[in-house]
């Protein structure tokens, strides 16, 4: 028996047990398959302890390349505390932590330089899966009991809250669908044999389509992807606020860029060891599956359960002006500018992110220029439209 088999733990052995199981239940739709591999709480990509981002892993992210972008975003929330005015208990929730590196970075800037700020602060993480949430307690163990990692949202009451989210949206599940001479059609995976290479099978799609996929006409051939509203996981995070914002940075494009008739291969991506490819049966549970967001059916999503718009801008605007504040306190230190370059040049993670804030019950409305970036109905006056329109330039 060779050493992957005797070791239960072995990613090659992981994969293996995925096979299996996507044999089992053969078909899947895409939806389907592409939840068990990041997701299986024993055999999926993030079900793993989480040591998969940065130089030594698949893939970086906006917090792996250093302090940086935890004391910005920290930054930030000090100003929208101030602001608010909130004098009593109040929270930060993280979905999707990965190792605990963000909430360290926020946490320490708040604790060092905004202590006022941090004494009634508790941070919460919010992983489902057990081995990478145990992983986080014993990163942030030295914060004490102003952390708390929790599988959900479930046992926290309301208090003044900020959400902030680095690259979750983008690990939703989708489906793909394609269209074919007859009709739109959903792409299905099919396991023939336990060990054997899996193929793609279509069925006629029965869901509901964008308005755009039904308006236009997209070439025989063309392929992309749909997700369903993440209804459920914004009403989990809303349940526990009483007033408070939601920070999302991600990649993806407003819904018209999206379903560009030329982006006739979608968006879906594999990573492993810093190398891409299209080919989402890599490896089941070994490699990053993800695809970009359609950040217009988010704010859709979001408008419906109350929420308002604040910003979506690319990610190099929105660290830029954040970094003056550390400046004028005096804070700054040389060896970010390497740190600051990654995360804001346009050729870099700058260019390729978006910030994109939602406000709840803070008497707000929906930003113009944001709606007009998201491709949503204008409010505006006619007038002002020139004005958006040249600063969008």
């Amino acid at each position: 028996m060779s050493r992957s088999e005797d070791n239960p733990n072995c990613p090659v052995n992981a994969t293996s047990a995925l096979r299996k199981i996507i044999h089992e239940r053969s078909p899947l739709s895409f939806v389907e398959f592409m939840a068990l591999c990041l997701y299986h709480p024993a055999h999926g990509y993030y079900a793993q302890e989480p040591k998969r981002v940065g130089r030594a892993g698949d893939f970086f992210t906006s917090v792996s390349c250093g302090p940086l972008f935890g004391i910005l975003i920290a930054q930030h929330i000090a100003a929208w505390w101030r602001d608010s005015a909130i004098t009593g208990p109040w929270r930060i929730i993280e979905p999707g932590p990965n190792n605990g590196d963000l909430a360290r970075d926020i946490l320490h800037h708040l604790q060092t330089h905004n202590a006022v700020a941090a004494e009634h602060l508790t941070y919460v993480t919010i992983d489902p899966l057990d081995v990478p949430r145990a992983f986080q307690q014993d990163a942030l163990a030295s914060f004490g009991a102003q952390v708390q990692c929790l599988a959900d949202t479930t046992t926290l009451t309301p208090l003044p809250t900020y959400v902030i989210a680095n690259e979750v949206l983008d690990a939703f599940p989708c489906r793909i669908i394609e269209r074919q001479a007859d009709a739109w059609h959903e792409l299905f995976v099919t396991s023939p044999e336990p060990h054997a290479d899996l193929v793609e099978t279509f069925q006629p799609f029965t869901g509901q389509l964008p308005d755009i996929l039904q308006e236009q006409h997209y070439p025989v051939g063309y392929r992309t992807e749909l997700r369903d509203a993440p209804s459920d996981f914004f009403v989990s995070l809303r349940h526990c606020m009483t007033q408070g914002r939601m920070l999302w940075f991600d990649y993806g494009f407003a819904e018209p860029e999206y379903y560009d008739p030329q982006r006739n291969q979608g968006t879906l991506r594999v990573y492993r060891n810093h190398q891409a490819s299209e080919n989402a049966f890599l490896d089941p549970g070994m490699c990053d599956l993800t695809a970009h967001v359609n950040f217009t059916a988010v704010m859709q999503c979001a408008r419906a359960l109350g929420l308002q718009v604040l910003r979506f801008e690319p990610q190099e605007f929105f660290l830029s002006r954040l970094t003056m504040p550390l400046l004028q306190q005096g804070h700054w230190q040389e060896s970010w500018q390497s740190n600051l370059q990654t995360l804001t040049h346009p050729s870099h993670l700058g260019g390729k992110f978006h910030a994109f804030e939602l406000s709840y019950r803070e008497n707000a409305t929906d930003h113009p220029t944001a709606l007009q970036r998201l491709a949503m109905v204008d409010p505006c006056p006619e007038g002002a439209k020139m004005v958006l329109t040249n600063s969008l330039q």
